[in-house]
């Protein structure tokens, strides 16, 4: 094998690697991604499995083409991972630009604001007004029934406020999956714990590093795969391109010996 194909092989192979990576991080978690990443459209689930999938069958043709010296493979890896690299690539600096930013954004508006009135438009609000509509939904409900601690019991005692909330408020599984995992309650505030506990420190810090975690994981594996993919098309370029040059500079030189 020689060194150009080797290369290829290499290449081809790292691709297919980080695009099983994409598509695995893209799919392993569907629920964090959707309680995380979805409402403030960072979710790019099925552009990224996509990629990976696509990646990954151009990988696979990189290793063939490379193993068995065929021109025809090398070009069908080549030419489809040309134009998916700079793809996957803006997908995966949006996507680092967007999370880093958006989470930053918000710690720094919850810790700036003394009071949910005094928060700016944005993200930060939005999630604190939600927190705020499901926390009065749950004082009603206790006017009801006050053995009901929680929405889920709220939920099973079969208030129609709280069972109208759940069809419809796009953060009850947020809270629900930020009280059970972090021990906290409210958003960028202490508030009364919607599902369990009697924590008292607000969910925003753990909030924005499951954003960041999340995405950065994906934004990094889908950077990762382009890059190898980009360096794939380099070496399908040398392996197709190299025996060419070398035959014309090799008949250049013969030219002017003769002479």
């Amino acid at each position: 094998m020689k060194r150009q194909q080797f290369c290829v092989l290499l290449a081809a192979l790292a691709t297919v690697a980080a695009a099983v990576g994409m598509v695995y991080a893209a799919r392993e978690c569907p629920t964090e991604n959707r309680i995380f990443l979805e409402p403030m459209s960072l979710s790019p689930t099925f552009s990224i499995t996509a990629l990976g999938v696509i990646l990954s069958i151009c990988g696979t043709l990189g290793v063939l083409g490379a193993a068995c010296s065929t021109r025809a493979a090398l070009l069908a890896y080549g030419l489809p991972a040309f134009v998916a690299s700079p793809v996957g690539l803006f997908i995966g600096l949006r996507l680092l630009a967007s999370v880093n930013s958006q989470s930053l954004d918000i710690e720094k508006a919850c810790l700036r604001s003394r009071g949910p009135e005094y928060l700016p438009a944005g993200w930060s609000k939005w999630y604190e007004n939600n927190y705020e509509q499901m926390a009065t939904v749950l004082s009603s409900c206790r006017l009801h029934d006050p053995s009901a601690l929680s929405l889920n019991a709220c939920l099973q005692v079969g208030v129609g406020s709280v069972s109208d909330l759940r069809q419809t408020a796009t953060s009850w599984d947020l809270f629900e999956w930020l009280e059970s995992h972090g021990a906290c309650s409210g958003f960028c505030f202490p508030g009364t714990p919607l599902f369990a506990g009697d924590a008292r420190s607000p969910c925003f810090r753990l909030f924005a590093e499951k954003v960041q975690a999340r995405g950065n994981r994906l934004a990094g594996l889908t950077i990762g795969a382009s890059f190898a993919a980009f360096f794939g098309v380099c070496c399908t370029a040398c392996t197709i391109f190299f025996p060419w040059v070398e035959a014309r500079i090799f008949e250049a030189s013969s030219g002017s010996e003769s002479e």
